[in-house]
């Protein structure tokens, strides 16, 4: 009887024990899930809301293209005279490039020009004949007619002898020498490529389906693989009016400013088009709960009290969202430490000093005004 007894008094004490932890255990948790418990408030890190430039991008794979380019060639056939360059020299419009030997084409110049001043005299004379009457009008005419066939004598005698002298079309940098002096070259020899590079040109084929999203404006990024790391900008001039029914993509042609001549004719790029260039607010991405289709994030109010609030997000990238409504500049919202946290709940922001540095005028005179450190 007795053991029976002690058994039965274990059991009960047992019971009381189970009860008792129970009882504080659900006290606590309860205390927890507000967000009070014995520690206080819950730690969090927070973030502020703020404004960044965001867009959309399509990538790309473009080529440099000079602003303008062009192979020098000789007009005529002759023998090469003197060459006025050296390899990879900037030349401006009109500058001598080659000289093609011109001795036959400068006499019949000299003989031209001598023609010209002859008839020129034989004119004046016969004017002079026609104001004293003493010649006809028809032989006046007769010497007019001749002074300008003279006159245009001369002037094809000059083409002939300027085709003799090879110069730059417009300002650029020439490439390397194709011929030396002495050589011999007939109509179309190339003497040397001619550059203008402080614009240039990228083209870069976009799928037909962006289409619409395409015109000129558009700024893009671009990177080069011989200067690592470094961001070219330029602006879309052009868009091909014609779809290559083969890859069903459409040519783009973007500038870029290029003073410093470091891109070159031919060069690989990747490309960025940046499409819908606008002002958004952004918040971590780990800062959203979602839920039922639906986005959530805590937002910090008044005496630290967190209340969780939906919001509408638009684009992401690399960890931040855009935030098209729900949250306002300068708000701060919890992205560490939000986990089973309920609406109304009171919460440290762990780094606070970190979060003022970033917040709007308008958030830390929020904070004066509600007397925070």
């Amino acid at each position: 009887m007795q053991l029976k007894h002690k058994i039965g008094a274990f059991a009960a004490l047992a019971v009381l024990v189970i009860v008792a932890v129970f009882f504080f255990t659900g006290g606590s948790s309860q205390q927890d899930a507000r967000g009070r418990g014995n520690d206080g408030p819950r730690p969090v890190r927070a973030a502020v809301v703020e404004k960044e430039v965001f867009s959309d991008r399509l990538e790309a794979i473009g080529t440099v293209f000079a602003k303008e380019s062009v192979n020098v060639t000789a007009k005529v056939q002759g023998i090469i005279r003197s060459i006025y360059f050296d390899d990879g020299e900037t030349v401006t419009r009109g500058q001598e490039i080659a000289a093609i030997d011109a001795g036959e084409q400068t006499a019949q110049l000299n003989v031209e020009l001598a023609n010209l001043e002859q008839q020129r005299k034989e004119l004046d004379r016969t004017m002079g004949l026609a104001r004293d009457k003493h010649i006809s009008e028809a032989r006046v005419d007769e010497m007019v007619a001749a002074v300008k066939k003279a006159e245009a004598n001369v002037a094809a005698a000059r083409v002939r002898a300027g085709d003799r002298l090879i110069t730059a079309p417009f300002g650029g940098i020439v490439g390397t020498r194709r011929i030396s002096a002495g050589a011999l070259v007939s109509p179309g020899t190339v003497v040397t490529t001619l550059d203008a590079i402080s614009t240039v040109n990228l083209d870069f084929a976009v799928p037909e389906t962006f289409l619409a999203s395409l015109r000129p404006g558009l700024d893009i990024e671009a990177e080069a693989s011989a200067y690592a790391n470094e961001t070219f900008n330029g602006k879309v001039v052009a868009v091909d009016s014609r779809i290559d029914p083969t890859t069903r993509s459409v040519t783009v042609r973007a500038e870029i400013d290029n003073e410093d001549l470091r891109l070159r004719p031919g060069m690989l790029m990747v490309v960025d088009l940046i499409k819908d260039r606008r002002e958004s607010l952004m918040i971590p991405e780990a800062a959203l709960q979602p839920e039922d289709n639906k986005q959530y994030v805590f937002l910090i109010g008044a005496g630290d009290v967190a209340d969780r609030v939906e919001v509408v997000i638009g684009r992401r990238r690399a960890g931040f969202v855009e935030i098209l409504d729900g949250v306002s500049e300068g708000d701060l919202v919890i992205k560490e430490g939000q986990q089973d946290l309920p609406s109304g709940a009171q919460v440290e922001i762990v780094n606070r000093s970190e979060v003022r540095v970033n917040e709007t005028p308008a958030a830390q005179a929020a904070d004066m005004h509600l007397g925070r450190s």
